[in-house]
């Protein structure tokens, strides 16, 4: 799973890297947006390799309402990396860890 930018590094050079902490299940990592953007969660491991160019494993993609709810889904060291340029100028974000039992499900 990768998607590299022009620079080989990754999606581009004005990448917003939140590093949240251990967490596991039970757990939420919430994403709010003023416009699309593109996101990419993945633990402490796979974010060095991510860092360093390398393959990495991660949930990614294009966010394109709000707010995105990801439930964490196992114990490990958690990192968000967010892109804000978008095809119709930077996107506003916030990235918050929250106790699942603040949710109505």
């Amino acid at each position: 799973m990768n998607d590299f930018g022009p620079d080989g590094r990754g999606w581009g050079s004005r990448e917003i890297e939140y590093d949240l902490g251990p967490a596991g299940p039970g757990k939420s990592i919430i994403v709010n947006i003023t416009r699309a953007v593109m996101v990419r969660i993945m633990d402490a491991e796979n974010y060095v390799l991510y860092k360093a160019g390398e393959d990495c494993r991660a949930f990614q993609g294009m966010l394109t309402s709000s707010p995105y709810r990801f439930r964490i889904p196992r114990e490990a060291h958690w990192h968000v990396v967010i892109d804000p340029d978008t095809y119709s100028g930077i996107a506003e974000f916030s990235v918050r860890l929250l106790d699942d039992s603040t949710f109505d499900d």
